[in-house]
């Protein structure tokens, strides 16, 4: 055998010297995929400086390629050419390499294949440049689209004007009018607007001064729009050539700029108003706002103060010490640390309190303390609003007095008065009552089958023939029957009620009294009927008392989320600097101020409003008005979560209701939705009504942290329960929520599953 290598050898031989040499990408395989050389630049794109390729298996390097790839190798085994121009590599790293091939096979001194020749070349740079670009060119698409910017330009040698399809769409003309500089001027009417632009193209062009002018135009469909003009000159070898720039439609963000000064304004008159108390402290317990309610209630002026004095100078001492061990209680677990302090707590309290004037006469406030916290959760300070209860209380006075007088007419008179709430079937019985069925008072669970079970058995039917009757007519039947006490005693008992049903005829509660007349009749007759009207009358009375309790809740909370909405965008302005974003935050500021304007209003008319039923403020209400002026209140807080919220009134879009309520329940809903949204995804919200079974409905769902109810579904609506770790929990809007709704003869329930989300259900 030779010592030399054949003709074959050599020239496999050179082959692979030319390729290991070659500046670009190529490798030279066998049939089998084996490499016999690859160039220096294969091994630098695809980083194996410090492996030795020749000999191993391609598929051993690469193990990242496909069946599709290897598929393709095979075909250009049988004489195929494969070529891409370019294509995504993944790696095995996680990484994707952009790659261009050739593949084709090549030939031995027989005319056989010898393997593949493959030449690559890595495009990674230069596509990423260009998906950058793309990119780039979309968002820039986009933002002139979101904030109506167009693009124009004055070839001055040609004098042609060139716009972009947005400035078109400002003027309001279609794509085929052609503009002018004389064209272009028409759409500003007045003389001054004209003389500025022709003025500053002039220097533009003469001194290279920059266009800046912000104008009012009157589009071609006669619509009045504020726009702004930047441009710059283009120059060759001195001569002015081209003026370019932008024109973006500012309409909204100019009228919102102009209205601020006005809303900030009736803010202030607002807040200043002479029928509540509003007082606010920063940080450090000092106060910092004092309206005209606390000047007037009070007696001391504003400036005497705002910046220099504490609450605790007309705060009684022993009710702020109460106040700071219920802080304790509820923030500190009982521990009476000297380090806590509750104003660095989110608080929420609604109690009476007593107000010492500045002559140091005295008199009783009922009274909201909320937590200011900013976007990072941090108290800066507190909001105190209160209402002057001193005529309240003398009316509360004036009933313990008569409760007084009719607990001593009951026992006296053998009488017990009762209240049941239908749809709960929740009995309350008064002290005598338990006296006449022998019953002692810890018996607090009372249902009307813990009634029904002391009736004799032979005025069962009649009972519940009365009863039925009465629920059907709305009317209740006054009848006499007969009951077995608890020790066994028969009685005979006379009942008188008085049915109560929704606007709708629904039937939510019945009450009434209860006469033992098991020794005498005819002679306590008279008395009954005094009782019942002065039942009616302590009903009522009461009744307004929660009424007042329920505006001072409803006040301190819905002015809480405009307050904290308004820190959410003046921290997003300040933070901001961009003009136009800047602008579209006055915006917000504007619709968030109004609607905080409404409220306040609202609510101030309905104190100044003799405090009665609340069927009594029925309205037509437009749930479409309500939903908006929800969204708008809350903006700053769906601006900054990103929340998605949306709206289906098709079904039923109206509904009689309380207006302040209505709002009140879905600023509740809606703010918690929000508040508890789950962290791994958007907030998505939706609130639907519908019509079923003649009842009218609305739903609110949403996707975020859910609630354990077989955990805490018993709890789930109580005053001051929370759930969630959440620094703004309060546990107060829920609880008003079903208030709210039960006061109307309402329900709600709600449904929901544990970072999945919870659906509420109002019938109304």
């Amino acid at each position: 055998m030779s010592q030399y290598p054949n003709n074959t050898e050599l020239l496999e031989k050179h082959h692979q010297i030319f390729i290991e040499q070659t500046p670009t990408a190529i490798a030279m395989l066998d049939t089998n995929m084996v490499y016999l050389a690859v160039s220096k630049r294969w091994i630098k794109d695809f980083v194996f400086e410090d492996e030795d390729i020749v000999g191993r298996s391609h598929y051993d390097i690469f193990p990242e390629i496909g069946d599709d790839w290897k598929a393709k190798h095979q075909q250009c085994l049988q004489g195929a050419i494969d070529i891409c121009d370019e294509a995504p590599f993944y790696r095995k790293d996680g990484s994707i390499q952009w790659i261009y091939w050739d593949v084709r096979p090549w030939y031995n001194a027989e005319g056989e294949i010898g393997g593949l020749l493959m030449h690559t070349g890595d495009i990674t740079e230069q596509k990423e440049k260009e998906l950058k670009e793309k990119k780039f060119n979309t968002i820039l698409s986009d933002t002139s689209e979101i904030a109506r910017i167009g693009t124009w330009e004055i070839d001055l040698l040609k004098e042609k004007v060139t716009w972009s399809s947005m400035v078109y769409e400002i003027h309001e003309v279609p794509l085929d009018y052609e503009p002018t500089i004389a064209s272009g001027l028409t759409f500003f009417e007045d003389e001054d607007s004209q003389n500025r632009i022709v003025e500053a193209l002039k220097e533009a062009q003469e001194i290279g001064t920059p266009v800046n002018l912000n104008l009012n135009l009157k589009t071609a469909k006669g619509n009045n729009r504020w726009v702004k003009v930047i441009g710059k000159i283009e120059q060759n070898n001195g001569v002015s050539t081209k003026i370019f720039g932008i024109t973006q439609d500012i309409t909204s963000s100019m009228i919102s700029e102009q209205k601020l000064t006005v809303a900030h304004a009736e803010l202030e008159a607002i807040f200043n108003s002479d029928a509540i108390v509003v007082i606010t402290t920063n940080s450090e317990g000092i106060i910092n706002r004092f309206n005209k309610g606390a000047e007037k209630l009070l007696g001391y002026d504003s400036a005497e103060m705002i910046g220099l004095q504490k609450p605790e100078l007309y705060l009684h001492k022993g009710e702020l010490e109460q106040f700071r061990n219920d802080m304790i209680a509820e923030f500190n677990g009982g521990v009476n640390d000297e380090n806590f302090n509750y104003r660095n707590e989110n608080v929420n309290d609604t109690r009476q309190w007593t107000y010492k004037r500045k002559d140091g006469s005295t008199f009783p406030v009922l009274s909201t303390v909320t937590a200011v916290t900013n976007n990072y959760g941090k108290n800066e300070g507190f909001i105190a609003v209160a209402t002057d209860i001193s005529k309240i209380k003398e009316v509360k006075d004036e009933l313990r007095k008569k409760n007084d007088l009719l607990n001593f007419a009951e026992r006296l008179s053998l009488i017990g008065h009762w209240q049941w709430n239908t749809v709960l079937d929740k009995i309350q019985w008064s002290d005598n009552f338990y006296t006449i069925f022998e019953l002692e008072k810890s018996v607090t669970e009372l249902k009307f089958d813990t009634y029904f079970s002391f009736v004799h058995p032979d005025d069962k039917e009649l009972v519940a023939a009365y009863f039925k009757k009465s629920a059907d007519d709305k009317t209740f039947y006054n009848f006499t029957h007969k009951i077995i006490t608890a020790n066994g005693v028969v009685k005979t008992i006379h009942l008188i009620g008085k049915v109560i049903a929704n606007e709708k005829g629904e039937m939510f509660e019945m009450f009434g009294t209860c006469q033992d007349i098991t020794e005498s009749k005819e002679e306590e007759l008279k008395l009954i009927r005094a009782k019942e009207e002065l039942e009616i009358v302590a009903q009522k009375l009461a009744y307004q008392n929660k009424q007042l309790a329920d505006f001072t809740h409803i006040t301190s909370h819905n002015l809480r989320a405009p307050v904290a909405n308004l820190n959410s965008l003046m921290e997003i302005y300040k933070l901001s600097d961009d003009d136009e974003e800047r602008l579209d935050i006055f915006g917000k500021f504007d619709t968030v101020i109004d609607r905080l304007t409404l409220t306040l209003n609202t609510l101030i008319e309905a104190l100044k409003t003799k405090i009665s039923d609340a069927q009594e403020e029925l309205e037509s209400v437009d749930l479409n008005d309500i939903f908006e002026d929800t969204t708008q209140t809350l903006s700053g807080s769906i601006l900054t979560s990103g929340a998605v919220i949306k709206g289906d009134f098709r079904e039923l879009s109206t509904i009689t209701y309380n207006r302040i309520y209505m709002d009140s329940i879905f600023l509740n809903i809606i703010g918690n939705a929000i508040k508890y949204k789950a962290k791994d995804r958007v907030p998505e919200i939706i609130v639907k009504s519908k019509v079923k079974n003649g009842r009218n409905i609305i739903t609110f769902k949403d996707n975020g942290l859910g609630i354990d109810l077989e955990r805490h579904g018993h709890k789930l609506f109580g005053l001051n329960k929370v759930f969630h770790r959440h620094p703004d929990a309060k546990g107060v809007g829920l609880f008003l929520t079903k208030t709210q709704v039960e006061a109307m003869g309402g329900t709600i329930t709600a449904t929901s599953e544990v970072n999945v989300g919870t659906t509420f259900i109002i019938i109304f």
